[in-house]
């Protein structure tokens, strides 16, 4: 499994190649600028190494407490590191911290919290397609990050059999 900072390297690379893409064949640079801050968003903070104490999880700062029952799941399961499942999952697990945060703004300002909720379906209406650029770039990140961890597993898999054939005919 490849570390943070290799993932970091290897999506910023992919990043790279996207922001010229986007240059290219957008016409509608709002959403590639959505995309690509969505992507850097997956890069840093919204990962599938969500499920474990990693860098990801240390810069969500005093908010990092929101993950920890998410750390429950099992690394590099499905739930977690599932093409488009686990970022689904993610954010629909944000989405229900941030109806939490509604319900307790709502609470200690005495502003109804349907007026919040109102607010919120308006902002998801009025910018439907920045945020589902958003999110795409969030799922291309999670995609690279996710083909960096079964090419490298397949890579240490092929490289200790490849040694160990190196190895049986050194002794004999």
């Amino acid at each position: 499994m490849a570390n943070g900072k290799a993932h970091k390297k290897i999506n910023l690379i992919f990043l790279a190649i996207g922001i010229g893409a986007v240059l290219i064949s957008s016409q509608y640079y709002v959403h590639g600028i959505s995309v690509i801050l969505g992507y850097l968003f997956g890069t840093y903070c919204m990962n599938p190494d969500l499920d474990i104490r990693s860098h990801p999880y240390r810069r969500w700062g005093f908010l990092r407490f929101i993950w920890i029952p998410y750390q429950k799941l099992k690394h590099r399961s499905i739930w977690t590191h599932g093409y488009v499942i686990g970022d689904l999952i993610r954010y629909l697990y944000l989405m229900f911290w941030i109806l939490v945060g509604m319900g307790v703004i709502s609470i200690l300002t005495d502003v109804p919290y349907s007026t919040y909720s109102k607010d919120l379906r308006e902002l998801f209406i009025q910018h439907k397609l920045s945020i589902l650029s958003f999110i795409v770039g969030n799922m291309l990140s999670s995609t690279a990050h996710i083909l960096t961890d079964h090419a490298s597993t397949t890579f240490k898999k092929i490289n200790k059999w490849i040694k160990s054939l190196y190895f049986c005919n050194v002794n004999k």
